[in-house]
C-alpha cells in the first residue's frame, strides 16, 4: 500500500510539473490531417457542392429512418394504421395514431433534424459569396438552399406553430437567448426564400446528372402549398396553375399526367412527367428493426415498415426495388398535393 501510495504521489508530481512547463510555453498548433476545419472549407466548387448535398441530406426524412415523415403523419391519417406489437410499440407513430401528441410525446426527430437542415443551409449561405466559382453556379447553389430552408421550416411551423426563426449561425454565447417568433413571420421568410429561389433555379433537368434536384416548378408547388395553409387562395390558385399547365398537355416545367397510371410502377420511371419532388434513395437500404437511427438505416425504410412482414433483403432485391420506387413516388405525390 505505501508502494501504491509514492507512485500516485510521483505521478501527481509530475503532472504538475508538466503542466507548470507547458503553461510557460506557447500553444502547439497543427494542421489536422484527413479532416477540414470549417473556416478553411467552402473554398471552391466542389466543397460548396458537398455542403449543398448536406442541406438536401435532410430531406430525406420524408421516409428514411423510423421517424420519418411519411410513416409519422399518415399514422394520423386513414391511409394506414399504426400496429407493432402492442399500442406502446413505436409510441412515436402511436401518438400521431390516436392523436395524444404532445411536447413531452413527439418524435425529437421531428424538430432535430429539421433544425439540422436549417443549421447547414445557413452555413452554406454564409459561406457561397466567398467560394471561387461562377457566379451563375453560386445563384443556383444559393437558390436551392434557400428553397430547401423553407421546406424545412414549412414541416416545423405548420406542427409546432411557434418556433425560433434563426437565418443566421448562431454564437456560442446566442444558442440560450433564441426566442419564439410569430408563425406569420415564420411563413413570411419561407415565401421570401421562395421567391428569392425561383429565378435562379432551372425550369428542368439533366436527369442523369441531377435527378433529385429542385427546379422552378418545384419550389412553386411548394410557395403554393404554403399559401395554402395561411388561407391565401388566390396567390395558390396563381403558383399551382403555373405548376400544372393547361389540362391535357404538358406544362412549362415539363409536367404532364403519363398515359397509364401501372406505369408508376415501372423502375425505370423515376423522375417521370408526374414527379416534382423525388427523394433519391439508394437501393442497398439495410433498414431493420435492430438499428433505427443508428446511420445503417439510409434508404427508404418504409420498404421495411410497411412492406410485406416477411421481406427478406437477400433474395427479393427487385422487390426491394419496386418497394423503394413505388412507395416513395406516390406517397411524394400525396405530399405534394394540397
Amino acid at each position: 500500500m505505501k508502494n501504491l501510495k509514492h507512485k500516485m504521489s510521483l505521478g501527481i508530481a509530475l503532472t504538475i510539473i508538466m503542466l507548470m512547463v507547458s503553461c510557460s510555453e506557447d500553444f502547439l498548433e497543427v494542421e489536422p490531417k484527413g479532416t477540414a476545419l470549417e473556416e478553411n472549407y467552402y473554398t471552391n466548387e466542389a466543397e460548396a457542392y458537398s455542403g449543398l448535398v448536406a442541406v438536401y441530406d435532410v430531406i430525406g426524412k420524408q421516409s428514411r429512418g423510423f421517424e420519418n415523415m411519411i410513416a409519422l403523419l399518415n399514422s394520423g391519417s386513414d391511409d394506414h394504421y399504426t400496429g407493432g406489437g402492442s399500442s406502446s410499440d413505436g409510441s412515436q407513430l402511436q401518438v400521431f395514431s390516436n392523436y395524444t401528441i404532445s411536447e413531452s410525446t413527439v418524435a425529437t426527430s421531428y424538430w432535430s433534424d429539421f433544425y439540422q437542415g436549417v443549421f447547414r443551409a445557413n452555413t452554406l449561405l454564409t459561406k457561397l459569396p466567398d467560394v471561387d466559382m461562377s457566379d451563375a453556379t453560386k445563384a443556383r447553389f444559393t437558390a436551392e438552399t434557400k428553397a430547401l430552408r423553407a421546406i424545412y421550416y414549412f414541416e416545423l411551423v405548420r406542427l409546432f406553430k411557434n418556433i425560433p426563426l434563426i437565418t443566421s449561425p448562431l454564437g456560442t454565447d446566442e444558442i440560450y437567448s433564441v426566442t419564439q417568433a410569430d408563425p406569420s413571420d415564420v411563413y413570411a421568410q419561407i415565401e421570401t426564400d421562395l421567391l428569392e429561389a425561383i429565378p435562379n433555379l432551372p425550369v428542368t433537368l439533366d436527369i442523369a446528372n441531377e435527378g433529385g434536384r429542385l427546379t422552378q416548378g418545384a419550389a412553386k408547388a411548394i410557395l403554393g402549398k404554403v399559401y395554402l395553409y395561411q388561407g391565401k387562395n388566390s396567390e395558390a390558385a396563381s403558383q399551382l396553375a403555373d405548376v400544372n399547365g393547361t389540362p391535357g398537355a404538358t406544362s412549362a416545367f415539363g409536367y404532364k399526367l403519363l398515359d397509364n397510371f401501372s406505369d408508376l410502377w415501372v423502375i425505370n420511371n423515376t423522375y417521370n412527367t408526374e414527379s416534382i419532388i423525388e427523394v433519391a434513395h439508394t437501393d442497398k437500404s439495410n433498414a431493420d428493426w435492430g438499428f433505427w437511427g443508428s446511420g445503417a438505416d439510409e434508404g427508404n425504410s418504409l420498404a421495411q415498415m410497411i412492406g410485406p412482414r416477411g421481406f427478406v433483403n437477400s433474395s427479393g432485391a427487385a422487390l426491394q426495388i419496386m418497394l423503394e420506387v413505388g412507395v416513395l413516388m406516390l406517397l411524394l405525390k400525396v405530399y405534394m398535393m394540397p
